[in-house]
């Protein structure tokens, strides 16, 4: 029996497995691994020091091998491959369904690649091949190839003595798809309705036709959309000519709404897409560098704006004392209009066509926080500073900021959308340095105006 490891349990055999490894006792570090599950050995090798993982993960049978490296994060998988030769991948690739082995094949340079699909069975190796002509955030680049499809003439005990041969080559068998002469795919059966049937009875009369069929080149997160949408554990990809093709599972839908949902944060943060686990310093710095960059570019622009206005500091400083707050209240109120767009176009919930009622919303939302806000500061400054015509103008002022940040905050990922790019990257670094030198923008010249008309 495999025991499953609670996350608290964790440290104690991760001490024990580091005094075995550095002592050379890989024998007992063997034993414990053996009642281990793969999620677990996986956790357990993110921990370590890459040096004790590769040994560790050296010391595993080729079938759990083979699932822990499924398990792990795509940077430690790529490191450990890199140590591995090729015979022992080869071994490993031959152990996994195809979707998971296409994606450890993808991770090689072409030249190792091509050595290891020589060295698999030759029907792993073409099923490979066939899914690594997909993209891999497509219908097809997270499909697996091992389904079970029957012909809609066959009858219901001919069916399961199909079942049966296939039994090995599927791990998890929920619906099984049923097809014509030419491999169209036309209904499925659930395994409930195939073993209560009558065995001569044909397949066709148990058959349900309203089979919800994803195209091999729709997006990733399409196909969690649509998955969550009908509550699927399981769907087959059609081709173009509608012919069965593929299926694709619950945990693969899973492991694409973990993926999809670490590279929205991490543009969000502005680390594009670093791993976490990630150990090179070069790689890391190479990820986050752009955005600081676009920040830097910004904040200069906001330094010109500065300098630019510096009559009007230098006629109230109490002007200065201002801009964190408007810089502050612009730029948090921007990121929560894009975050919640962003998450809205994510999960489906917010669609092009909501463009303008989403924006009278944002409006309106924008406007109640802003006069809010705005009556808060013209009592302090008034209060303050003693001056009720500054006090009025600034509070105007952020009123204005804070609704063109909402606004600019909502309307980018839709733009951002049509045009195709990823709505994540309107967020984080991008919308805070553009409200940062518009806000500044905004602030001084409207107290430049007053100066001349209401101020002097």
């Amino acid at each position: 029996m495999t025991r499953v490891q609670l996350e608290q349990d964790f440290e104690p055999i991760l001490d024990d497995i580091r005094h075995l490894v550095d002592q050379n006792q890989l024998q007992f570090v063997r034993i414990i691994l053996a009642d281990m599950h793969p999620a677990d050995i996986a956790d357990l090798l993110e921990h370590l020091d890459p040096q004790d993982r590769k040994k560790v993960f050296a010391l595993l049978p080729p079938e759990k091998a083979s699932e822990v490296l499924t398990e792990l994060e795509d940077v430690l998988k790529e490191d450990l491959l890199q140590a591995l030769d090729t015979n022992r991948i080869a071994e490993l690739v031959n152990e996994m369904d195809s979707d998971d082995a296409a994606d450890v094949v993808s991770e090689l340079p072409t030249e190792r690649a091509a050595e290891v699909l020589e060295k698999v069975e030759e029907e792993s190796s073409e099923e490979i091949q066939e899914l690594l002509h997909y993209d891999e955030d497509t219908a097809g680049g997270i499909m697996a190839k091992e389904f079970v499809a029957v012909n809609a003439n066959l009858t219901v005990q001919q069916a399961i003595e199909e079942l049966r041969k296939k039994s090995d080559e599927i791990e998890d068998l929920y619906l099984v798809y049923v097809v014509d002469d030419f491999g169209t795919l036309v209904g499925m059966v659930s395994l409930k309705d195939l073993i209560l049937a009558d065995p001569r009875q044909k397949i066709r009369d148990i058959m349900k036709e309203d089979v919800i069929a994803i195209d091999s080149n729709v997006d990733q997160e399409e196909v969690a959309k649509l998955f969550q949408k009908y509550d699927l554990v399981s769907a087959p990809v059609v081709n173009k000519r509608h012919k069965l093709i593929g299926r694709i599972t619950i945990d693969d839908v899973v492991d694409v709404i973990n993926e999809e949902t670490d590279e929205d944060l991490a543009r969000i943060a502005g680390t594009g897409e670093e791993e976490i686990l990630e150990e090179s310093v070069i790689k890391i710095s190479r990820a986050r560098l752009p955005w600081l960059i676009l920040s830097f570019v910004g904040e200069i622009c906001s330094a010109f704006i500065l300098h630019f206005f510096s009559a009007t500091i230098d006629q109230i400083v109490a002007s200065a004392f201002f801009i964190p707050i408007v810089m502050a209240m612009g730029g948090s109120s921007g990121q929560q209009s894009s975050i919640i767009v962003v998450r809205g176009l994510a999960t489906g919930e917010i669609s092009l066509k909501d463009v303008r009622r989403r924006l009278w919303r944002e409006m309106r939302a924008a406007l109640i926080n802003g006069l809010v806000l705005s009556a808060l500061i013209f009592s302090i400054v008034s209060i303050w500073q003693g001056d009720v015509k500054f006090a009025a103008v600034l509070a105007g002022t952020l009123i204005i900021v804070i609704l063109n940040a909402s606004l600019f905050g909502a309307v980018i990922p839709f733009l951002f959308k049509k045009f195709h790019v990823d709505p994540a990257l309107a967020t984080g670094p991008f919308v805070a340095t553009f409200n940062d030198v518009v806000g500044l923008l905004i602030y001084f010249s409207l107290l430049t105006i007053s100066f001349q008309f209401i101020l002097s």
